[in-house]
Parts: C-alpha cells; sequence; structure tokens
C-alpha cells in the first residue's frame, strides 16, 4: 500500500490570490493631524508648541504602528478609561428582582409525581 505524500488543495487560497491592501482611513487621518500639528508647533516657538509636537509625535507614532498594535492600545485605554454607567430602569430592575417568583412551576411527568395514586 502506497502512501499519497501530495496534499490536496482547496478551492482557494490565500497564496493564489494576489494581495490587496486596505486603505486604513485611521493611519491617514491620525498621519494629516499629526503634521498639522507639527506645522502649528513650528509656527508658534512656546511651551504651547512644544505640546502640539510632542502630539503630534503621538499622533505620528500611532499613524506608523501596526492595525494589531493599534487595536491592543485601544482596548488597554478602553480597559482603564472610566466607564459611564447606564441609566437604572425601575421597571427592569423590579422585573429582575422577582425573577424566581415571576416563573410558574413546571408540571411535567418529569418532575411531578407520575406514580399511581391508588393503593
Amino acid at each position: 500500500m502506497s502512501l499519497n505524500l501530495v496534499q490536496q488543495r482547496g478551492d482557494s487560497s490565500v497564496w493564489g490570490s494576489p494581495t490587496t491592501q486596505t486603505w486604513d482611513v485611521e493611519r491617514w487621518l491620525a498621519s494629516m493631524a499629526a503634521g498639522a500639528l507639527l506645522v502649528g508647533a513650528v509656527r508658534r516657538r512656546s511651551v504651547a508648541g512644544l505640546l502640539m509636537a510632542i502630539g503630534a509625535g503621538a499622533l505620528a507614532w500611532w499613524a506608523v504602528s501596526a492595525p494589531e498594535t493599534r487595536r491592543y492600545r485601544r482596548g488597554q485605554l478602553r480597559a482603564v478609561w472610566p466607564a459611564r454607567q447606564p441609566a437604572v430602569d425601575p421597571v427592569a430592575e423590579a422585573s429582575e428582582e422577582s425573577f424566581p417568583a415571576s416563573d410558574a412551576p413546571s408540571w411535567t411527568p418529569t418532575m411531578g409525581h407520575t406514580g399511581s395514586t391508588g393503593g
């Protein structure tokens, strides 16, 4: 008995298709904002200009980082950022508090008495 060492390929393959790059809107917006901040920082030549240059550097770093890195950093920011608490709905809270009492009892043969009543 011989073994077939050739692997069969499926219909679609990652290696057979041409590479397509998607246009990253966040990267382009961050780089344009970094450029605008840098131009404004050079024109000011003060402490505010220095802060603007630091902000431009941070935005430029954000623009050149990979999408996975940006997604990871965004998740870290969301984890430490204080979230707004949703408004309390008194009807929904009362419904949740009365949960066990609001269920009807189960009267199925698998749960109830199934034996004979006579003796």
